[in-house]
């Protein structure tokens, strides 16, 4: 839609990485509930802004679809994941039982992903999820009848606790966590219709001072127990004092907006640049950070911002040396 790449975006991503290496890195705390509210949320509607209907009738749209939105992170999906199983059985000295079962845990997804593999759940439902929606914008035209039907979806993930009838590798779940989908769609959903309308309202001091006083006043009413809300998408967690479906359908997106239009704000002063490269190293980030975690922890650091940091700069060094290498092989190739 626009050919300028908006630096906000990627800023935003940013924030929203760093929250869940931070998530990842703290013990389970008020702060780290706070974090899974918006974390996971936010990229799903980040992953929205940018897809567009099809003519779902023909294969060759869907094929193009397939090529452009699907395959390069599937690829990325199973080489990273064979990588990092292989990483854990070396440091840790597993057999070749563990070793065959991680790796067939890769095609099951979801839920029966964990260790340096656990975050890897979001790939299975981000791809799911733009599908989905993309046939929805496809199919259905009315904007009133899409929303209804992502808001039902929503309200049936609200509905039950666990897919407690499927069993896969010891986890009540389904494969590429799919249930997920009613969940990862609505805010997928959200931010297509939001990028495809008047987004430009997300740059304005007055929706950014509401959006991020709101946030404040959610998180001063949580840590004075007026109300309980936690939310874990991987797990399908949902606990809270007030109506499901309402905690899920506001806070989040409250809290992820007022993300986008601090990341507005961010744009203009000098740390953006150094965000908005964070950002578009956002993947690299998800894949690597769980297992760099771990390592730092067994090296015996034990700070927090340290892992931190750690989990963050060196998946961006990986991808600039990478970079050398790559424009090296494309002059000789052409050569």
């Amino acid at each position: 839609m626009l050919k300028k790449r908006i630096e906000w975006i990627d800023i935003a991503k940013a924030y929203g990485i760093i929250a869940v290496v931070f998530g990842h890195a703290m013990v389970s705390s008020n702060t780290t509930n706070i974090i899974y509210w918006w974390h996971m949320p936010l990229f799903f509607i980040i992953g929205g802004f940018f897809l567009k209907p099809i003519d779902a009738a023909k294969l060759e749209h869907w094929k193009k679809f397939f090529n452009k939105r699907i395959y390069r992170d599937l690829l990325i999906y199973f080489s990273a994941g064979i990588g990092l199983i292989l990483l854990y059985s070396i440091l840790y000295n597993k057999d070749w039982n563990y070793l065959i079962n991680h790796l067939s845990r890769l095609l099951v997804g979801g839920r029966t992903l964990n260790l340096y593999t656990s975050t890897f759940w979001f790939v299975n439902v981000y791809l799911l999820s733009i599908t989905a929606v993309t046939l929805l914008i496809s199919t259905v035209k009315s904007r009133t009848i899409q929303l209804i039907i992502v808001g039902a979806g929503l309200f049936l993930s609200t509905c039950y606790d666990k897919i407690d009838w499927m069993n896969l590798y010891n986890y009540q779940t389904m494969p590429w966590n799919l249930d997920i989908v009613l969940i990862a769609g609505f805010f997928t959903y959200i931010g297509y219709l939001f990028f495809h309308t008047n987004w430009k309202w997300i740059e304005k001091p007055l929706p950014i001072a509401l959006l991020v006083a709101t946030s404040l006043g959610i998180i001063g009413l949580y840590l004075n127990h007026q109300f309980n809300f936690e939310f874990s998408m991987k797990s399908h967690l949902i606990q809270s004092s007030e109506p499901k479906v309402l905690m899920i359908a506001t806070i989040p997106l409250i809290f992820s907006f007022g993300v986008m239009g601090i990341s507005s704000l961010t744009s203009k002063l000098p740390i953006g640049l150094f965000l908005s490269t964070i950002g578009k190293h956002t993947m690299i980030i998800m894949y690597l950070h769980g297992a760099l975690l771990d390592i730092a922890e067994q090296a015996g650091i034990e700070d927090v911002g340290v892992k931190v940091m750690i989990a963050l700069v060196i998946p961006m060094l990986l991808t600039l040396l990478k970079q050398p290498i790559v424009r090296r092989n494309s002059i000789y190739l052409q050569s």
